[in-house]
C-alpha cells in the first residue's frame, strides 16, 4: 500500500547551504545594519569600520536614539509617568511594562553568534554575528514575540526592515532552542502601526542559510569597491566637507 501521510515538507528544506570559510577578512563581524550597508556600498563600509571613522547620522538618528530610550526608561520602571511622545503605543507599552514586571520581558537585547550560531558574548572573541533588539516578550517557553522599535518614515524601508525582522527570528531561534513560534513585530511609533510576521522554526531556518552566505560575503571581504549614486550618497556623510573622506560620493 502506498503511504500517504507526508511526514516532511520537502518545501521547508532549503537548497542552499551554509559557507563555512577558511578565514575572515578585514570586518569579521557582521549587524543587520552593517550588512545593509555593505551591500549598499562597500566602500563606506571600508570607512566605519576598517578606517574606523564615525559617521554623523544626523538628527533624525539622534531623535530615534533618544525616543528608544525613554521607551526602555518606561518599560523597566524607571520612569513612572508614561512618556507622550510613544502615546500612539500607550497599551502596548504599559502590556510590556506588565510582562516585565512578570519576568517575560527582556529589553535592550544584545545578542552575539559565532560563525556555527552558537550564542556568545556580545564582544567575545569570537563573536561573528551582532543582533541588538528592542524586546522580547516570552509568551511561553515555545513562543514568543521580538519587538523592534521604528521612528521616523514607515514607507521606503520594506525590505530593509523586513531583512531585519527575519533576522530577529533566525537569531530568537538560535538563542533559545526551546522556541518554536516566534513572531516579529515592527513598532512605527510615529504612525501608530505594527507590521507583524510569524515565523515556525522550520520556516525561518529555510531563509538561514541564504542570510549567513551574505553576511559571510562582507565577513570575508579584503576588498571594498565603492558604489556612488545620487540615492546612495544622499544620507552618506563621508561626502561632506572640504576634504571628505569619500572622493567618489556624490553631491
Amino acid at each position: 500500500m502506498v503511504e500517504l501521510v507526508q511526514t516532511k515538507r520537502p518545501d521547508l528544506e532549503s537548497v542552499i547551504q551554509p559557507e563555512t570559510p577558511e578565514e575572515l577578512g578585514l570586518i569579521p563581524a557582521w549587524s543587520h545594519s552593517t550588512l545593509k550597508t555593505f551591500e549598499t556600498c562597500a566602500y563606506r563600509s571600508y570607512i566605519a569600520k576598517v578606517k574606523r571613522v564615525q559617521e554623523d547620522y544626523g538628527p533624525a538618528a539622534a531623535r530615534g536614539t533618544v525616543i528608544h530610550q525613554l521607551a526602555e526608561d518606561y518599560v523597566s520602571g524607571k520612569l513612572k509617568d508614561f512618556p507622550i511622545e510613544l502615546n500612539k503605543f500607550e497599551n502596548e507599552f504599559v502590556h510590556l511594562r506588565d510582562m516585565y514586571e512578570l519576568d517575560k520581558t527582556e529589553l535592550e537585547g544584545e545578542w552575539g553568534f559565532t560563525i556555527d550560531w552558537q550564542p556568545c558574548a556580545w564582544m567575545a572573541k569570537d563573536v561573528w554575528a551582532r543582533i541588538k533588539l528592542d524586546a522580547i516578550l516570552h509568551d511561553s517557553p515555545t513562543s514568543a514575540r521580538v519587538i523592534d522599535y521604528k521612528t521616523g518614515k514607515m514607507f521606503g524601508n520594506e525590505i530593509s526592515h523586513a531583512q531585519q525582522a527575519l533576522t530577529y527570528a533566525i537569531g530568537s531561534f538560535f538563542k533559545f532552542p526551546e522556541l518554536q513560534h516566534a513572531q516579529t513585530e515592527l513598532w512605527y511609533l510615529d504612525h501608530g502601526e505594527i507590521r507583524k510576521q510569524a515565523y515556525t522554526r522550520d520556516e525561518a531556518m529555510v531563509f538561514m542559510p541564504t542570510l549567513h552566505n551574505r553576511a559571510v560575503d562582507m565577513t570575508t571581504a579584503t576588498t571594498f569597491m565603492p558604489n556612488p549614486s545620487k540615492t546612495n550618497c544622499r544620507w552618506c556623510s563621508y561626502k561632506n566637507g572640504d576634504y571628505p573622506i569619500c572622493q567618489h560620493g556624490i553631491k
